[in-house]
């Protein structure tokens, strides 16, 4: 039996406090090889949070209540992305290094089927419309689907170019994909799998990460290049609204829709948390290191927990939780 434990962290080894409105809660060894994580997603109706261990090819089942890893599944090459759709008792992962999306029932934690999404599949939406998951291709097709009913592939979506992340909006019904090297970001009609339009995005030659706030009509798309931005985009008239400057190397968001806060993650550790008001004004409220290669995070919404795993803290790999801290408002 795998065991898994609290670690506390050494002298200097915490995260900047003063710099981000967040505290330190605790570190979780996590099981495997001291290497690379990628996507994470939360079940909050299951209480689980998914975490992509891309480097030990396996998906960890961490319980958000108990605050321990429940389950380690392996056997998921390269695995990138990651999606719970609850409704349906599964969860979706791409298992990048053999070109497919394994099928996960989330009550046996087993997986249940694997269906070809593409050339390099990475991040995944899940449309409960249709009943279909949108994969990002980095290459290839674009955008590969796949039927969750008959768990078979379907003809992809060309997009333009390789897709860096999909988000499924839950206010139009459509999945909206980004695009690298294209200054645009595809959105797509599920049922009629195609693209219905395309929404202009200016300074940028193209993104990668990107994330639907759909009660609040906005997307974010997180761009590098040699000005890394963050680009919200209303998504009622589907028009850029402004930029805010991200570190190098940007490459993971979240949201807690509760405290309308945005997370950003960077490969170089650092992350910045904007403030997202409900007039669509976005103000970054801190910006610091949290920790070595830190660059996906995921939000708990019941919680306001924020998580960052970490490929290699000590020589093991890390679970960094922290805490989101009620700012004083000014008077």
């Amino acid at each position: 039996m795998l065991r898994f434990v609290l670690v506390l962290l050494a002298a200097g080894s915490h995260p900047t406090k003063s710099a981000l409105p967040l505290d330190h809660v605790a570190d979780v060894a996590l099981p495997g090889a001291a290497s690379r994580f990628d996507y994470q997603a939360v079940d909050d109706l299951n209480r689980r949070l998914y975490i992509a261990h891309l480097g030990d090819s396996s998906l960890v089942v961490f319980d958000l209540d108990a605050q321990r890893v429940a389950l380690e599944i392996p056997s998921l090459p390269s695995v990138h992305g990651v999606v719970a759709a609850p409704e349906r008792h599964l969860v979706f992962a791409t298992a990048t290094g053999e070109k497919t999306v394994a099928f996960i029932d989330d009550k046996t934690l087993k997986v249940r089927s694997r269906v070809h999404a593409g050339e390099y599949p990475n991040g995944l939406a899940y449309d409960p419309g249709s009943d279909r998951v949108f994969v990002s291709n980095n290459r290839g097709v674009g955008v590969g689907i796949v039927d969750v009913k008959t768990a078979r592939a379907l003809p992809g979506i060309d997009v333009g170019g390789g897709a860096g992340n999909t988000q499924y909006d839950a206010g139009s019904g459509h999945v909206l994909a980004a695009v690298h090297g294209q200054p645009y970001l595809a959105e797509i009609d599920p049922a009629a799998s195609r693209v219905v339009s395309r929404i202009a995005l200016r300074q940028v030659r193209g993104c990668h990460g990107l994330l639907v706030a759909s009660d609040l009509r906005l997307a974010f798309a997180a761009c590098r290049g040699d000005t890394p931005l963050l680009i919200a985009v209303d998504l009622r008239d589907r028009r850029q609204l402004l930029t805010l400057p991200l570190p190098a190397e940007i490459d993971v968001l979240a949201f807690d829709p509760g405290l309308r806060r945005l997370y950003a993650a960077a490969e170089t550790g650092t992350a910045v948390v904007f403030a997202v008001a409900a007039d669509h004004t976005v103000t970054q409220i801190g910006r610091g290191f949290v920790g070595p290669n830190a660059h996906s995070v995921a939000v708990d919404p019941s919680t306001h927990r924020v998580y960052f795993p970490i490929a290699n803290l000590g020589g093991r790999p890390m679970l960094r939780i922290m805490e989101a801290r009620v700012l004083a408002s000014k008077p």
